[in-house]
């Protein structure tokens, strides 16, 4: 079998962006073809023209390459040879950040492509089940007023969720704010209910993001009863990580915004975190991902990816998630966008908050390729 064309498609809502954190408003679907006429599928939830850039960027020199123009020929099943081919391929311009979210695309792609030719779901490729559900937390952002955060809470609950996520939104306000909208949500679930809180990092007036305002803040929050707290600094603060993670009981939480397993050392020797939060579609794809989640358990670290845009990313995490032993949870975004809700024929199913795992081979999901065209979007 041997790649034959490589596909990058940016979409992206009909409706104008909003400059808040919300990457499900668009994103980069990948296709990797192949002369046996099985199609894999990948994702990238990145800066989705700069992601195509890279992918269909001519060849330059031996170690300055197009990702696309690299694998095309290769065989899919040497997914590992073709990962470390990318990466020294991309060494002049890359090694880190979006380049290894490009990557990350692609590899999901493959391992697709070889459950597919297998009939074997991803899970059975990473090393088999360790569970045959997971426990989903609707992600969502967090509102503005103790008013609507106790609602947007309580909307969730109702759905069966035994775990939420509230994150950045109404957290980029002052600690008092930020304190009255934990309690208010705190409220709303009840003490049955875990909740997440994402913290984000954009400062304000009253707060700035370093280790000793967190920590003041965090020791507020503490009464709350919060499951983590997530991303309360910078991404390359780990001094600061390791200061918070010990000065409180509250895991803490980060990651997403790592890339490679040399980035995940850092966070986990360096920051000290509870739980780490490789994002497969930006951290070097499922195959660094498990590679990470290998070194977390080393460690005694829990995780459990980030996933936050459409479904792929979701079913690509409910795979890992299942195959890793020190995986918990399962990111769900529940964001009411056409990015997240309409481009697969149906999505990963969260049953009395839990996502049973499929069976179907590769990540186990189909393109709805009417909806693909539809917000399809090549400037």
């Amino acid at each position: 079998m041997k790649i034959t064309k490589v596909e990058a498609i940016p979409v992206r809502q009909k409706t104008n962006i909003a400059l808040i954190n919300d990457s499900a408003q668009d994103g980069i679907i990948i296709k990797v073809y192949t002369d046996e006429g099985i199609t894999g599928y990948g994702e990238v939830d990145s800066a989705p023209w700069v992601v195509k850039s890279i992918i269909e960027s001519p060849s330059s020199h031996r170690i300055c390459q197009g990702l696309g123009e690299m694998i095309i020929g290769e065989n899919p099943f040497d997914i590992e040879a073709i990962w470390n081919k990318m990466y020294v391929g991309s060494t002049f311009y890359g090694r880190r950040g979006v380049v290894i979210h490009a990557m990350s695309g692609l590899d999901i792609a493959l391992w697709d492509i070889v459950g597919k030719a297998l009939n074997k779901p991803i899970y059975q490729l990473l090393g088999g089940a360790q569970r045959d559900k997971v426990r989903a937390y609707a992600s969502t952002l967090m509102p503005y007023t103790p008013e609507e955060a106790y609602a947007e809470t309580k909307k969730w609950v109702d759905h069966g969720y035994t775990a939420i996520k509230l994150g950045w939104g109404g957290f980029e306000q002052g600690n008092r704010e930020i304190v009255e909208l934990v309690k208010a949500s705190r409220a709303a679930a009840g003490s049955s209910v875990d909740l997440l809180f994402d913290l984000g990092f954009i400062p304000s007036d009253d707060h700035p993001i370093d280790a000793a305002s967190r920590r003041q803040l965090i020791k507020e929050l503490e009464p709350y009863q919060p499951y983590w707290i997530e991303e309360p600094l910078y991404p390359d603060d780990y001094d600061g990580y390791r200061k918070l993670a010990d000065s409180t009981h509250i895991r803490i939480a980060g990651g997403e915004n790592e890339t490679t397993f040399f980035g995940f050392r850092e966070l986990i020797e360096k920051g000290g975190v509870d739980v780490v939060q490789p994002d497969v579609t930006r951290c070097g794809g499922l195959t660094e991902a498990k590679k990470i989640a290998q070194f977390a358990q080393a460690h005694h670290v829990t995780c459990v990816p980030h996933a936050w845009s459409s479904g792929i990313v979701v079913a690509a995490s409910l795979h890992l998630v299942t195959a890793i032993p020190n995986g918990s949870l399962l990111e769900y975004c529940v964001a009411e966008t056409p990015i997240r809700q309409e481009l697969l024929q149906s999505d990963v199913s969260v049953v009395d908050g839990y996502a049973k795992i499929t069976d179907k081979p590769g990540l186990g999901i189909e393109l709805n390729e009417e909806a693909l065209e539809k917000y399809r979007c090549d400037r």
